[in-house]
C-alpha cells in the first residue's frame, strides 16, 4: 500500500483553503487532472457527500466515486467507493494555522487494480499529490490576495459545522 504525503505552506486563512477543498464542483477549474465532477448525494446541510470524478492523469483516465467525510473544521477526508483502475484510494486534507500562513497536508493511501509495481504507483501518487497541493496553494493564495474571486458559495444558507 503506497502511502504518500505532501505538505505545503499556504499564505491564506484556513477557511479559504477549506472552502476550496470542499467545493468539488470547481475542481476542474484549477486541477487539470479532473475532467469533470458530478455530485451524486448531498448531506442534509447541502455539502457534497458522494461525488463522481472523471480523472485524466499520466496518460490514464478513470472514473471514481468517492465518499467525503468532514472530520472537523480543518480536516476533510475522502474514501473511494468505486473505480475502474483503483482498488483503494483514501485522502485526507489537513490544515494547520501557523500565524500568517497555514500548513496544508494531503495524505493519500492508494492501491491500483492494474499490475503496476508498487514503487511506480508510489512515484505516480507523489506526482499527483504534488500537483494537487500546489494547485490548492495557488488557488487559495489567489483568493486570499484578491487576485481571484471566491467561487460562488456551494452550500445553501445556514450553519455548516465543519465547513467554512
Amino acid at each position: 500500500m503506497p502511502v504518500v504525503s505532501q505538505t505545503v505552506e499556504v499564505a491564506a486563512p484556513p477557511q479559504v483553503i477549506v472552502s476550496i477543498v470542499t467545493n468539488y464542483e470547481a475542481y476542474p477549474e484549477w486541477n487539470k487532472e479532473i475532467a469533470s465532477v458530478e455530485i451524486l448525494q448531498r448531506l442534509p446541510d447541502g455539502r457534497p457527500h458522494i461525488v463522481r470524478l472523471k480523472v485524466e492523469t499520466s496518460g490514464m483516465s478513470s472514473t471514481n466515486v468517492a465518499e467525503i467525510a468532514y472530520l472537523n473544521a480543518s480536516q476533510v477526508a475522502t474514501r473511494l467507493l468505486e473505480s475502474d483502475i483503483f482498488e483503494k484510494q483514501e485522502q485526507t486534507f489537513s490544515i494547520v494555522p501557523m500565524g500568517q500562513i497555514c500548513l496544508l497536508t494531503v495524505d493519500m493511501d492508494v492501491e491500483t487494480k492494474l499490475p503496476i509495481p508498487k514503487p511506480m504507483v508510489k512515484k505516480l501518487a507523489n506526482q499527483v499529490l504534488e500537483h494537487l497541493a500546489e494547485g490548492l496553494k495557488g488557488r487559495a493564495e489567489a483568493v486570499a490576495s484578491g487576485q481571484l474571486q471566491p467561487a460562488d458559495p456551494h452550500l445553501p444558507p445556514g450553519p455548516h459545522p465543519g465547513a467554512v
